[in-house]
Parts: C-alpha cells; structure tokens; sequence
C-alpha cells in the first residue's frame, strides 16, 4: 500500500520523530512510504527505503499567512495529481496546524488530520476575542466532519467542546519499538553526565515550564544535577541563572539518541502546561527510569494510569513538583512492563494498515480559497 505523511518540517519536534519512526516500521513491513514537508527543516536522518521530499526547500517561515497557505495549497494540489497520476495513495495523512489549514485549502479529500495537542489550547492562546473568534471558525472548517487521529483520547474529545467534531476520529497512541530504543541506550555518549542528575527533555517553550522546573528543583533540596536537552540550551541556561540554579543545570542540544541520557538519570521530569501525548515519559519508562509529570491537558494521565497516577502534580504547582522530586528520591518506584507495553509500534502500524484497507483512498476535492464551517467536500469538482 502506499502511504503519504504531511507535515510542515522535519523539526526537532516529537510529531516528526514519530512519522520517521512509523515510516520506518511501513518500509519494513514492504509498505511505499513517502514522508512530505512542506517547507525545509532540519536536516534528519531518513530510514531506508523511505522517500522525503520537500515542497519548497527555499521556505522557512511559518505558513501563518492566508497568502502564504494558498500559495503552498496551489503547490500541494500540483505534486499530489502528479503523484497520483498512475497510482493512488491508499492513506495520507496531515500533522501540524500550519499543514492541516494547507491541506484544507487544496481540497484533499478522506486525509486524516493528526491531531496532537488539544485545539482549544491553540484559540486560549488568542487574547484578542475577535481574533479568537476568527480562529475558531477557521480552525471549524479545517476540522469539523473531517477523519481525524488523535495522540490521545483528551485531544479527540478537546474537537468537540468548540463545535468542530470530526466524521470519525480513531484513537493511535504513539507506538515506540521497545528493542530499538533500549538498543540505541546502550551506546554511551562522551558528554554523558557521570554524577547523578534527572533529565528534562523538551522545546525550549513557555508551554514546557522551565520556570517551574527549576523552582522545583531548587525548592526539592535535592542535591542532583538537572540534565536539559533543549533546542536553545543558552536561553535556558540563562533562565537558570535568574533561578540560582545554573550551577546545577547542565543544559545540552538535542541529540538524535536521547535514551542514553534517559537511562543514566534518577527521573525525568515534565512540568508542561500542556501537551498532546508526551512522548518521553513513556521512552523513560521504557529505558527503566522513573517519571514525574503535571496532570496537564492531555496525555501523562493516559499513561501514568493505576498505582503510578500517584507520581502526577497539578499544572503549575511547583510545591507539589518539588515534593514529588522529594519523594522520589526517598522511594523510587519500579516500572512494570505493562505501563509502557500499551503503546507498542507494531500496534499502531496495524491500526494504520487497517485505516488504509477500510477507508476511502484520498482525492481532490475542490480548491478552497476561503474556509468556511459550511464548507464541505466535493470529490467531483477536480478543478
């Protein structure tokens, strides 16, 4: 079968790590998989057998513009009836925001949004109430009776409290390869911290909490170090000064093979106000290292389920973050493979297979200058 991801970049962000590693499992599988970006990114490693284009490799800015998704939704409609000349895509599907209003725009039919992070999240963002009621009705027409997927079931439900419900919604936890990641956690970097310390892996963001993070930490009394793999280590370095712990922060770059760092470290900490589906809490405990989170929208209480619910603090308590941190270093818990084994990558490539055999092959539709609620799909219009 043929299968076709769309996203924005290949970023340092988990939704690209996860389709190279679904692409991956597909090839495998003897799957055509083609991974297409719409604009340029980071350079990343692409799996055998995968094919990674990109639509304008000139492009770096963010798509926000109406302007600018048109412009790229022109583009999108002219490589997909390319592609699709002599032979259809069997499942496509967009990621991203930025990518599902471009994807919208062309007017592909039967694509599955990939849904990541609670919509609402994206409209409480908006202070201005008349540009936040422009962005509900645009974000209505991207979504409302359309297929989508969802991370977690938070996300799928968030669709429906701002009238935009999809026509059918299935739930894909992010599925990880076990073998594989325990594997890469066996090679040991040089930089690898040789003194005990926890670990924070995640964008350097408002949403990710560094503030609190470091508040907690220095409120703990904990005499570990703080590992942070960020994307801007001197920015959060910085921000560790204003919180009298930068003698205790390690700040590092993202690295391509974060399990190492993972394992060697007491607990990794997630402080988010917010996520779709935290993919490291569960590669944490997939390498056997104990993980404290907020109970954030939505995710970590997907995962930390059961006797293991007890190690979640409210969003933006940094006394209960740091009485978590206390408590972890008096009791540090053990992890039974049941907790991670829920989310196997070969569960999600079936559930993936089985939406590319039952579901009707994606097409064009007509092209949509303007979105509207109302607007609907028109297979029959090919213009």
């Amino acid at each position: 079968m043929r299968f076709l991801f769309v996203l924005k970049d290949l970023g340092p962000h988990g939704v690209a790590n996860t389709r190279i590693r679904y692409s991956r499992e597909l090839a495998r599988r003897g799957h055509e998989v083609t991974i297409l970006a719409l604009i340029k990114g980071e350079t990343r490693t692409i799996p055998e057998g995968v094919r990674f284009e990109i639509l304008d490799a000139e492009t770096t800015h963010s798509l926000r513009t109406v302007f600018q998704q048109v412009r790229f939704a022109f583009r999108l409609r002219r490589w997909f009836k390319r592609e699709t000349r002599t032979c259809p895509f069997d499942f496509v599907s967009s990621s991203m925001t930025p990518t599902d209003r471009v994807v919208a725009r062309s007017g592909l039919v039967n694509v599955y949004h990939w849904i990541h992070i609670a919509t609402t999240e994206l409209l409480g963002a908006v202070t201005d109430k008349r540009k936040r009621a422009r962005r509900t009705r645009l974000l209505q027409a991207v979504y409302r009776g359309k297929p989508v997927i969802g991370v977690s079931q938070g996300v799928i439900d968030d669709l429906s409290t701002f009238n935009a419900a999809p026509c059918r919604s299935t739930l894909i936890y992010n599925g990880f390869d076990v073998e594989r990641i325990r594997a890469m956690a066996s090679e040991l970097p040089a930089d690898l911290p040789q003194e005990p310390y926890y670990i924070h892996v995640g964008r350097f963001a408002g949403a990710k909490r560094h503030d609190m993070l470091f508040q907690a930490l220095a409120r703990s009394g904990s005499g570990r170090k703080l590992l942070l793999l960020t994307d801007k280590p001197q920015e959060a370095s910085k921000l560790a000064q204003e919180f009298n712990v930068a003698d205790r922060v390690i700040a590092l770059g993202f690295r391509d093979n974060p399990y190492a760092y993972m394992q060697a470290a007491d607990g990794l900490i997630l402080c988010s106000d917010l996520e779709g589906f935290p993919n490291v809490l569960v590669e944490s405990l997939i390498v056997g290292t104990p993980v404290l989170s907020t109970d954030c929208p939505y995710g970590p209480a997907e995962i930390l389920t059961g006797p293991y619910s007890q190690w979640l603090s409210p969003v933006g308590d940094c006394d209960a973050l740091a009485s978590q941190i206390q408590n972890l270093e008096t009791v540090p818990y053990a992890i039974e493979p049941w907790v991670y084994e829920r989310f196997s990558l070969s569960s999600s490539i079936d559930t993936l297979e089985r939406l590319a055999k039952s579901a009707d092959r994606p097409s064009l539709g007509r092209f949509r200058l303007r979105l509207k609620p109302c607007d609907t799909d028109d297979p029959g219009n090919k213009s």
